[in-house]
């Protein structure tokens, strides 16, 4: 891409499974040396030890949002939040793109489909009546149907966003400039890949817990209160596993994106690269998701607190009018994900950087890279 030097050797996997890229043209900015495997009997150059007695520490590299060597929790976080801030146009741009699409199809959907619903329940138990089994089942189907079609969108939505932004994040290290339609050209060709994996990481994940569940389910009700002895351990158990597959896999994303690696190809170099660190992925993970559930709380509650706000105050029922709580709930879940999308996706992408650095040397060849960039 003019203007854009990709390293030379891509960021293949050390396997060598994605085809290398095209050579530069002479008259393009150097190229960066390969981020493929580290040579046999890698050794970290002279001055990166512990400084001796009286000799001061060398300035560690940091051309771009993150410094180029192993990172540790609070970098990886703070390096999410660098790539929003150097990057606001593409990375805040589309993320509120997609949320406001996202946003009016909640909101029709709502306005359209559970307000009638939900004022119609409401009403049912406050009166005591009966109503007819079609009439629910009906609301209750369009109800369905409806979040299933708005939940698609969001999904697809979530995963363009994540690719951009682990294509901007692949650029960040070096601090290289990127708008939003050099992502999308990096990301377009390996799309359909990406939704691929992430149909068949969803599968797994919620297979196995749901295999779980039901396992548990079928024990209890065909033995009674002595099927919890086994049903529970087998529910846990089903847990524990959807965990931990999320963890495995958690980088195959990044290896579709950066490596331009296949679907099997991804989930192989994703559990190579998190094996024997699994517990260090998911603190970072779980770390992440905490941060963006406290600021997702944050953002949401005012909205919240509005659209039940004239009802409490002028002492009348929810199911009179339920359509401004759930336009305000849907508007500022909204406005949350377009800041905490970013954010988890940039961990993500920095996570997968952070263990090829410390698998694989990587961040010998970016502090090379850095010095060539420098020279140019």
């Amino acid at each position: 891409m003019p203007g854009m030097s990709e390293p030379s050797g891509g960021w293949a996997s050390p396997g060598g499974d994605a085809p290398p890229p095209p050579a530069a043209p002479q008259s393009a900015a150097p190229s960066l040396p390969s981020y493929g495997a580290p040579t046999p009997g890698w050794n970290p150059p002279p001055g990166w030890g512990a400084p001796g007695w009286g000799q001061p520490r060398p300035p560690e590299p940091k051309p771009g949002v993150v410094p180029l060597r192993p990172l540790g929790l609070g970098e990886l976080l703070d390096g999410a939040v660098t790539i929003v801030r150097r990057y606001p146009r593409p990375v805040l741009g589309l993320s509120a793109v997609l949320a406001i699409v996202s946003t009016v199809l909640n909101v029709v959907l709502a306005l359209t489909v559970l307000k009638p619903l939900i004022a119609f329940d409401i009403s049912s138990l406050e009166n005591g009546s009966t109503t007819s089994t079609d009439r629910v089942d009906g609301a209750v189907g369009s109800a369905a149907f409806g979040s299933l079609g708005s939940s698609l969108v969001t999904a697809i939505a979530t995963l363009i966003l994540t690719g951009i932004i682990t294509v901007i994040a692949g650029r960040g290290v070096l601090g290289q400039p990127m708008t939003l339609g050099q992502a999308w050209t990096e990301l377009r060709p390996r799309l359909w890949r990406l939704l691929g994996l992430s149909l068949l990481t969803t599968l797994l994940i919620y297979g196995s817990l749901l295999a779980g569940i039901t396992v548990a389910a079928v024990l209890v009700v065909a033995m009674g209160a002595g099927g919890l002895v086994l049903g529970i351990p087998i529910g846990i158990a089903g847990a524990c596993l959807a965990v931990y597959l999320y963890c495995r896999l958690a980088l195959a994303p990044c290896a579709v994106v950066l490596e331009k690696a296949g679907v099997r190809t991804s989930l192989r170099r994703s559990g190579t690269l998190v094996r024997g660190s699994w517990w260090r992925v998911f603190g970072v993970l779980f770390m992440a998701w905490i941060v963006a559930a406290v600021v997702g709380q944050v953002v949401q509650t005012p909205f919240i607190a509005f659209g039940i706000a004239p009802t409490l105050l002028g002492g009348g029922e929810l199911s009179s009018d339920p359509s401004r709580f759930l336009v305000l709930t849907y508007i500022g879940a909204g406005i949350a994900q377009t800041v905490i999308t970013p954010f988890t996706s940039g961990v993500r992408a920095l996570l997968y950087v952070d263990r090829r650095m410390r698998a694989e040397g990587l961040d010998v060849a970016l502090t090379a890279a850095a010095a060539a960039q420098r020279v140019a």
